[in-house]
């Protein structure tokens, strides 16, 4: 008995340092309300913090008076600046108090962006969202579907992406048509919002005869603004490719150039919005005068907590298709249901 009444003693022992570094972050409202736990992350305007009696609980930054922390946090600006410490509450409203090694950093609220504890588990860093939709037109009986993902990792000085997506097509008198994409995209952080890129991309298209089109694309560029309701990315890089047009031949192999412009908007007043833009332009450098272009807008509104209605408009161009058949464009419009987690 002795035995187990030590164990028991060690045990709670060990889990007191636990439980009290869970719960040593404060967060007080600008109507006077506070609440106690952990830290999860902020980021796109939503602080993460982890309650005790609540879970995690998605809190709007701008609702935010003071906020301080024991655990050890990192905390980005727009600016592209980077602090690491321990928060500790302001003398004033809507201000953050970095307790670095070199001493007390303090940054208006609305210039920070990002947070990140250093300690936090791969589960705590991670974003995802799912979608799927369906269409059907009884006149034409045309049939299309729609599904993907999008999943998201983020490190004090890494960011890892993997986004999915797949249309299938199919109308009365007319085959089957096929849009697949997969895209790996890997950003390392540098110093004044510069990054570095890896992009590593698979797609097919039936419209634009393609079967499978591989490449891997590698360069860099600037993060040109970036605040708590707006990203805008410009990049640039070349691009090593390998193409299989449909209905069988080899592989035609090419090197590539690319400039690829990225503009978030986000709003997380209710209801919850989110208008993402992306435009890729893709010039040969094999093939002279050959280019070509991806378009891809997305709007999100958000139906209940997590679960949103999702509007997508796609473009794809190729000025010389190899399949003398096949069209040099593909567009349309997906409307899907999408839960984020």
């Amino acid at each position: 008995m002795s035995r187990l009444r030590l164990a028991t003693v060690i045990f709670v022992l060990a889990c007191v340092p636990r439980l009290a570094e869970a719960n040593t972050g404060v967060v007080i409202f600008d109507n006077g309300d506070r609440l106690t736990g952990e830290i999860k992350s902020l980021k796109r305007g939503l602080l993460r913090f982890k309650t005790d009696a609540a879970g995690t609980i998605n809190i709007e930054w701008d609702n935010v008076a003071y906020l301080s922390s024991e655990q050890n946090i990192q905390v980005e600006t727009e600016e592209g600046l980077r602090f690491l410490g321990h928060l500790s509450r302001s003398d004033e409203e809507y201000q953050v108090t970095v307790e670095t090694e070199a001493g007390p950093f303090s940054i208006g609220a609305v210039r920070v962006v990002n947070m990140h504890p250093i300690k936090e588990t791969i589960s705590g860093r991670a974003d995802g969202e799912v979608y799927a939709g369906y269409d059907f037109t009884k006149a034409t009986e045309v049939k299309q579907f729609n599904a993907g993902f999008d999943l998201d990792y983020r490190t004090e000085l890494r960011n890892f992406s993997l986004s999915g997506d797949a249309t299938t097509s199919d109308s009365r008198g007319v085959d089957s048509s096929q849009r697949i994409d997969l895209l790996f995209d890997y950003t390392r952080f540098r110093r004044d919002r510069w990054i570095n890129t890896v992009l590593l991309r698979a797609n097919r298209n039936d419209q634009l005869g393609v079967d499978l089109r591989s490449s891997i694309g590698v360069g860099g560029g600037r993060i040109l603004r970036q605040t708590n309701s707006t990203v805008f990315v410009l990049e640039g890089g070349l691009a090593y490719s390998a193409e299989n047009v449909a209905g069988g031949g080899e592989s035609v192999r090419t090197w590539e150039s690319y400039g690829r412009v990225r503009w978030d908007w986000f709003r997380y007043d209710l209801p919850e919005l989110d208008l993402s833009t992306q435009l890729l332009l893709i010039p040969s450098l094999s093939e002279h005068g050959r280019y070509r272009t991806d378009l891809d807008i997305t709007f999100r509104w958000e139906l209940i907590d997590d679960l949103f209605w999702r509007l997508n408009f796609y473009h794809s161009f190729d000025s010389e298709p190899r399949d003398p058949a096949a069209s040099d464009s593909d567009y349309g419009i997906n409307t899907t249901i999408a839960w984020t987690f």
